[in-house]
């Protein structure tokens, strides 16, 4: 299966490239000058990757996060995940084709991160903020779940991804929300700390 990645620099688009290559898949991806994070280099030389200025070729999928942009992406690919991790950000789904994945409090290695708490959206989230501790999903936990909505054939329009931890009575989950079961992001957060003394 070949994927298209935008950006592959990006601190979720790293961890998006490493899992779609470890399940044996052919990825290009196209870089973000305005992310500098050297989280690429983890993959650069896997010859399954390869790093490209535009699409050209034909994919069977493109993966787009944020707000990137995808000049010539719903000609090239059967099907387009748009990740949406900014809460400032607006995205519709634009074509028949394309599921927008909401995860406003995704978190993983490489993102911003300090002594006092993360960053999201432009502003400093600290660790003692229950909402955020309550609604946060770490990235693998939600990599496992993305595999599974690659294999599928048909997702809806939109998919709000929710932690089991927010509490969500039965009346509010729709057909296009998912909760995930998350680890404990206290943990997390010591994992992410680690990985980013040692790497950035």
């Amino acid at each position: 299966m070949r994927i298209l990645v935008i950006p592959h620099n990006h601190w979720v688009g790293y961890h998006v490239v490493t899992k779609l290559l470890d399940e044996g898949c052919q990825v290009e991806g196209i870089r973000d000058a305005r992310n500098d994070t050297g989280l690429e280099d983890f993959f650069g030389r896997n010859s399954h990757f390869r790093e490209i200025d535009q699409a050209v070729n034909h994919y069977e999928l493109a993966i787009v996060i944020d707000d990137s942009a995808t000049k010539n992406i719903k000609e090239n690919a059967e099907k387009i995940f748009h990740i949406q991790t900014d809460t400032s950000l607006k995205i519709v789904p634009d074509n028949m084709n394309t599921s927008v994945i909401s995860v406003p409090y995704l978190i993983g290695e490489g993102m911003e991160i300090n002594e006092t708490g993360l960053v999201m959206d432009g502003r400093l989230i600290p660790y003692t903020d229950k909402d955020w501790e309550n609604n946060a999903i770490y990235i693998t936990d939600f990599l496992n779940v993305l595999i599974q909505w690659i294999k599928m054939t048909h997702l809806p329009k939109l998919i709000e991804v929710t932690s089991v931890n927010n509490n969500l009575t039965n009346t509010k989950v729709e057909k296009k929300q998912v909760l995930l079961e998350n680890r404990n992001i206290k943990e997390a957060i010591k994992t992410i700390k680690t990985f980013n003394k040692r790497f950035l």
